[in-house]
């Protein structure tokens, strides 16, 4: 059973999220504050975290910086609440390792559509998942192991591999562009297979943020400057392949 955890200062509205989370047949838990948060968060090690942007103290956007330094296998799928709806924070939450967001006040089946497209996905992989033989996607720069969920990179063949952490998202979108490089994938089909189907066909920002984290983390290990998008290409106009090089 998949277990969520609810990281919530306001008592009722962790309430009814809490409620709806447990008629939807998954574990619940509710944290507080930030501190208690990322406490639970060690001990649970939970599937989901809905999180609270504006937190007392220590507040979303540094719990979930982190829940990502935590390293945690599998990665939780972090769903970031705000009551502000200006990109700028939606946008933040994103940079700082969160994969998606909602803004107050809303719709609590919205909430609960969101989390079981995403952990049908995640049980799809788990009942899907490659044999021994198809587990290890390899390229020149590239490493990827599907079952274990683990990412390494090197900058040339000469070089050792590095370790790379990634979010759940982020892990699902590299793992599907490097299946069939040079395979131009659209935005929309991205969303709907990454995402789920309860996306906007139109919401392409949430496609093009999980990009730009991944090429920020790819360019950190690759070692390549600001502006070089090593191994996930544009395709202007349509969305994104990969190709196995970093210039």
């Amino acid at each position: 059973m998949a277990v969520v955890l609810i990281i919530e200062d306001d008592a009722d509205v962790a309430d009814t999220i809490q409620a709806c989370i447990q008629a939807a047949g998954y574990t619940s838990y509710w944290a507080e504050t930030g501190e208690q948060g990322l406490e639970l968060c060690q001990q649970l090690q939970p599937d989901v975290i809905v999180l609270d942007l504006m937190l007392p103290g220590m507040n979303g956007l540094e719990v979930c910086t982190r829940v990502r330094r935590l390293a945690l296998r599998p990665e939780p799928y972090i769903l970031m609440l705000t009551a502000r709806r200006g990109k700028t924070d939606e946008l933040s939450g994103l940079a700082t390792g969160a994969d998606d967001y909602i803004t107050k006040p809303f719709d609590t089946d919205l909430l609960i559509a969101r989390l079981q497209a995403r952990l049908r996905r995640e049980l799809y992989h788990a009942e899907n998942a490659p044999s021994a033989d198809g587990a290890l996607i390899w390229h020149q720069h590239l490493r990827l192991h599907q079952t274990h969920r683990r990412c390494s990179v090197r900058a040339s063949p000469s070089d050792t591999w590095v370790d790379l952490v990634l979010t759940a998202l982020e892990f699902d979108l590299l793992a599907k562009l490097a299946r069939q490089p040079g395979q131009v994938y659209p935005r929309s089909q991205l969303l709907d297979d990454i995402w789920g189907l309860d996306h906007p066909g139109n919401d392409y920002s949430t496609v093009d943020s999980c990009v730009f984290r991944l090429r920020k983390a790819l360019r950190s290990k690759l070692r390549v400057p600001e502006g070089v998008n090593p191994l996930v290409k544009t395709v202007r106009g349509v969305g994104y392949k990969f190709e196995d090089a970093i210039d």
